[in-house]
């Protein structure tokens, strides 16, 4: 499935990332600046079965927990790093990952910042099934955040930039619902359109329903805290659509597996 996840891809994105095989896993790598790593995973190439195969991340599932914690040591042995996978909330606080090792007991958190002399040894595996994954990457550190809908108008993406002490220049989007499939009803739409742009919001979804654009919502949200246009890195790879590559909340109900956002600081 290398191959095919490949050709998937927005061919405008190839030129910043790169398809990659962990063990029997195919993943996404964003090729980031010096240190900085970040994986997408999907849905295949782990142990998890039935309605969580394969390749289920999500430590809080009601899968086998022999299997999640088989497809996470895949991941982890092959970083060398231990994975951190926060309680998320559709929220927008964003925590320093060594920060949130230490919390007793760990409160919820939909993003985490990652610096090379603080947090090294540590790696956000932030879980999704349509939602958005939001990398942030700067010359100083990065951010791994959760954008769902609510997170995204409320301001996740700013939050995680403000959780980063250099500026972000980089967001890289990864595979989520897309404006093709994130139907809503007109209290959201309106709230996007408020908020966003009416550009983001297209009619036609039927019953009164419209489609929202939360890859432009957030890419106009980075716009805010200085990333441009052109340092925006999206596959533009839909969850719903690829339902044999990714796991889809929309697509299969709230019984399904989460693939991964995983950030890391790499050796200097």
């Amino acid at each position: 499935m290398l191959g095919e996840l490949e050709k998937r891809m927005d061919p405008s994105a190839r030129r910043w990332m790169t398809v990659r095989a962990v063990g029997s896993a195919p993943i996404l790598e964003a090729k980031l600046p010096g240190q900085f790593r970040a994986w997408f995973t999907t849905r295949l190439g782990g142990k998890s079965e039935g309605a969580y195969s394969s390749f289920n991340l999500d430590p809080r599932s009601e899968d086998d927990p022999a299997s999640v914690a088989h497809n996470r040591a895949v991941i982890a042995e092959a970083i060398g790093r231990e994975l951190l996978s926060p309680m998320q909330v559709h929220g927008i606080r964003v925590a320093g990952a060594a920060e949130y090792v230490r919390e007793e007991p760990r409160g919820p958190c939909d993003g985490l910042s990652l610096h090379p002399q603080i947090d090294y040894g540590l790696a956000a595996a932030l879980v999704f099934a349509d939602c958005v994954p939001i990398v942030l990457c700067g010359e100083v550190d990065m951010a791994v955040a959760h954008g769902g809908w609510r997170g995204i108008l409320g301001g996740i993406v700013q939050q995680a930039g403000r959780s980063t002490m250099g500026a972000p220049a980089t967001m890289v989007i990864g595979p989520s619902l897309g404006p093709c499939c994130f139907k809503v009803g007109a209290e959201v739409a309106e709230s996007f359109a408020r908020r966003f742009g009416a550009d983001v919001v297209n009619g036609g979804g039927g019953q009164g329903e419209s489609r929202v654009d939360l890859w432009e919502a957030a890419t106009r949200a980075s716009a805010e805290i200085g990333i441009r246009r052109e340092h925006v890195v999206n596959p533009r790879l839909c969850t719903a659509c690829n339902p044999d590559l990714f796991f889809s909340y929309r697509m299969e109900g709230p019984v399904t597996g989460r693939q991964a956002c995983v950030g890391w600081i790499a050796d200097a």
